[in-house]
């Protein structure tokens, strides 16, 4: 049905309840580990959208051993943040994120998720399960979700940084939020200025007026695949 069971109960997904894909996953992640393509310390959740949305599920519940996790275009429910608000990975957990300001399908500063999303949205009911399932939580108070709290208990502060595109491209900002001890960054995110629900790097694959512009010269994929090469601690960068 082209879509995963990620349990946030939307119309689309309601169709694969019987369809246990965090199973599958763990199912996954062992066979790899029996054929000896994976030593089973490394293992990473990444998704776009609705996989970004089952990726943080994953991670937050700890139903992986997973080093990270890396999210595009996509964040964490409201009804998944209030279940489990601290995220209760197996061993310590980084995190990564892609989202742009303008994405018009999952909203970067939290909302009603996809058209239907809205549309529940204007008619003011949030009263049923269905509907309050299908908020996202803002992008950013995830990311601050897998950072250590601060001695006092409060949230650490993201340092903000430009980073460097061609003019005319979309203006992007790393957000970063330090490890315990001043330690490098256990959380990232690329805030896509005016960006939508794309693939950095990738293809325009529907007009902008649907999915919104994609940030053609920040590539998502060299950037994953460096955040699971380094050393945790040791900052990135692009």
């Amino acid at each position: 049905m082209h879509v995963w069971n990620d349990r946030r109960g939307a119309p689309r997904l309601a169709r694969r309840e019987r369809i246990d894909d965090v199973a599958f996953m763990q199912a996954l992640v062992e066979h790899l580990g029996q054929s000896g393509l994976s030593d089973g310390t490394r293992v990473y959740a990444v998704g776009m959208s609705n996989g970004g949305f089952l990726a943080e599920h994953l991670a937050r519940n700890g139903l992986l051993d997973l080093a990270g996790v890396v999210l595009v275009a996509s964040s964490a429910t409201v009804s998944s943040r209030e279940a489990r608000p601290v995220p209760a990975p197996v061993h310590e957990t980084r995190f990564l994120a892609f989202h742009g300001t303008a994405d018009p399908l999952v909203p970067y500063g939290g909302g009603p998720i996809g058209p239907l999303g809205r549309l529940v949205e204007r008619r003011g009911d949030r009263s049923t399960p269905l509907a309050w399932r299908s908020v996202t939580a803002p992008v950013e108070e995830v990311a601050a979700d897998w950072c250590p709290p601060l001695p006092d208990g409060s949230r650490a502060v993201p340092h903000t940084a430009p980073v460097a595109g061609p003019p005319g491209d979309i203006r992007v900002e790393r957000l970063s939020w330090a490890g315990r001890d001043g330690a490098g960054p256990t959380a990232e995110l690329y805030r896509i200025v005016g960006g939508g629900h794309t693939w950095p790097g990738g293809a325009q694959y529907l007009p902008a007026r649907f999915v919104g512009r994609v940030a053609a010269q920040l590539d998502a994929t060299e950037i994953l695949l460096d955040f699971a090469a380094r050393p945790s601690g040791q900052p990135g960068g692009q």
